[in-house]
């Protein structure tokens, strides 16, 4: 099985990887553990482009994150695609929540070194810039070229709800 989790920032992704890691018992690889280094500073591409590959040469994964220029491949591999779609307000929230949860700490699906932050520019990523058209474009061309094996969330409510109906008997608190 190959799972791969995309969507919006702070929409809950990784909570939802490491749930299903957790159910089936396979390996997930948090995009944001790679593709920043110390004090939230991007790693070469091609690196990061490189670490993905061996990854998915596994026979079973999960992968949360998108990026979109590193993704292409993933989204023609994976077995099953999960797409948060959450609204941007849900997003934001989201994020205050972590930020307040998290404090001054290092979470574990982040790179070492990346304290948990939420700046003007974060907020203005999870309200505006993660949110043009070119991106609302590629979601929705995601959803029509890979229908046959994405489920789309909007709200936790469904995710939830998805969570149970495959005997998930873990917490559904946010993490």
């Amino acid at each position: 099985m190959k799972i791969l989790v995309a969507g919006y920032s702070s929409s809950g992704k990784s909570t939802f990887s490491k749930r299903l890691s957790r159910h089936y018992g396979i390996d997930v690889l948090h995009i944001d553990t790679i593709f920043f280094g110390p004090n939230w500073v991007e790693r070469d591409h091609e690196k990061v482009e490189d670490e993905i590959t061996e990854f998915m040469k596994r026979d079973k994964w999960i992968i949360d994150g998108q990026y979109r220029k590193l993704a292409t491949e993933r989204y023609d591999e994976c077995d099953q695609l999960f797409l948060f779609d959450f609204n941007r307000f849900k997003c934001l929230y989201g994020a205050i929540v972590r930020r307040i949860k998290y404090h001054n700490q290092n979470r574990d699906t982040i790179a070492e070194g990346c304290k948990e932050r939420l700046n003007f520019g974060f907020i203005w990523w999870i309200l505006f810039s993660g949110r043009t058209k070119e991106s609302k474009a590629l979601m929705k061309l995601y959803k029509e070229k890979y229908k046959d094996k994405t489920i789309v969330f909007k709200n936790r409510r469904q995710v939830n709800k998805y969570l149970r109906s495959i005997g998930y008997q873990g917490s559904l608190k946010y993490e």
